[in-house]
């Protein structure tokens, strides 16, 4: 049998992160790569206790079909944990996803046609890298610095695009605790970069899966609430700040886009698993939400130190790493020349893992930087593991 397939499955490829992760299931090996909650965090009793109500009390709803844009006791709790984080939206301008990642996949459906350009950070979440480049969108990187997105830069291209009679079809951007950077977009760039898209009737997105996750109880405003929900659209989920075994996540936008977004929903999995809404609608409605997330600071505050200390005690002088404030990642940049991804295999022969950098870069640049993770491994490996990676790249500098 021969296969004619479509000129999008051309543009999917293995993730090379993926390929790399296999390696951390070598016996001795310490694994700072993966971007995975620490499991001792995962409130199974609770959802044991949880599951066995709603089936006794609402089984006829949890195990039927739901309405494509959320249960109603699921968009009520959503509203519920955004007012706690100071985000108001209505009912109505919310829709339940599948994780963030199946709203990143609806957005592309709903903005993107092959060639549509784009704008993003460089580096940027590599799940949306890989989704926009699926659709064949034209992906322009903005570089970042320590206060996130230049937006002097983001002019620059933008006027540029405009000479080339280009208009991107929006802004996405990761502002809070970036992945794979752990870069905070600051509150001055948040402004700068609101009044820059609204000049240019450009849609902003905003990927916001870390911003409950602070280690110094403060969380800035989000493009959400600054802009008074006009030209942002956020996205949401729950596989960072609870568990990702559910697929739980949210998108927020003006009406006409959820509606749109809910029709385009139908076409793909109809609705948002019934079950697990309800489980975790109820979850949030008793506050455990919430304790979960100031238990999930309490366990990684101290790893996030350790990383720091670290990485500050052994990585040689040549080394430049970003200092987040929340979230799970941090990131390091090597001196020009050294491609992380080469050197990979001496850090397997010392033990030790990471995830290499360029795949995160949509101009295909990056190549020696890497994405470190304090969220997964315990604080003794994390010790450890920057050890070995330090004396591992000290070896590299000096061939």
């Amino acid at each position: 049998m021969t296969y004619q397939f479509s000129s999008v499955s051309k543009r999917i490829f293995r993730s090379e992160i993926r390929e790399l992760l296999k390696w951390t299931r070598k016996p001795g090996m310490i694994s700072l790569s993966g971007g995975l909650p620490d499991p001792s965090l995962f409130p199974i009793q609770d959802i044991i206790g949880l599951t066995g109500e709603v089936l006794t009390e609402k089984g006829f709803l949890a195990l039927q079909y739901g309405p494509t844009q959320g249960e109603p006791e699921m968009l009520e709790a959503l509203i519920q944990h955004m007012r706690e984080f100071g985000d108001e939206a209505s009912v109505e301008q919310v829709c339940v996803t599948s994780s963030s990642q199946q709203g990143i996949d609806l957005l592309s459906l709903l903005f993107l046609d092959e060639g549509a350009p784009i704008i993003m950070e460089l580096p940027s979440y590599l799940g949306a890298v890989q989704a926009f480049r699926r659709c064949g969108a034209d992906m322009r990187g903005i570089p970042l610095d320590e206060d996130g997105m230049d937006t002097e830069y983001l002019q620059s291209v933008l006027d540029k695009m405009k000479k080339e009679g280009k208009k991107p079809r929006f802004i996405y951007t990761v502002p809070d605790f970036q992945n794979p950077s752990g870069i905070t977009l600051s509150l001055e760039r948040r402004h700068e970069l609101l009044k820059i898209a609204g000049e240019n009737a450009i849609p902003l997105i905003e990927d916001s899966p870390y911003r409950e996750l602070s280690f110094t109880g403060k969380v800035l405003p989000s493009l959400w609430t600054i802009s008074g929900g006009k030209g942002v659209i956020m996205l949401k989920t729950f596989s960072k700040i609870l568990f990702p075994g559910m697929r739980m996540g949210w998108l927020v936008a003006d009406v006409p886009v959820i509606d749109k977004i809910a029709m385009l929903k139908q076409s793909v999995d109809l609705c948002t698993p019934s079950f697990n809404q309800l489980i975790l609608a109820e979850y949030i409605r008793r506050g455990k939400m919430k304790q979960t997330i100031e238990k999930a600071i309490a366990c990684y505050r101290p790893k996030w130190t350790a990383m720091l200390k670290s990485l500050e005690q052994h990585m040689p002088k040549e080394v430049e790493w970003s200092k987040p404030s929340g979230g799970m990642f941090l990131w390091l940049k090597l001196p020009e020349g050294i491609d992380t991804k080469e050197i990979f295999k001496t850090a397997l022969e010392h033990n030790i893992t990471y995830v290499i950098g360029h795949p995160f870069h949509c101009d295909d640049s990056g190549g020696n930087t890497l994405r470190l993770n304090f969220s997964f491994p315990s604080i003794e490996q994390i010790e450890e593991g920057v050890k070995r990676l330090a004396g591992m790249i000290r070896e590299v500098l000096h061939k």
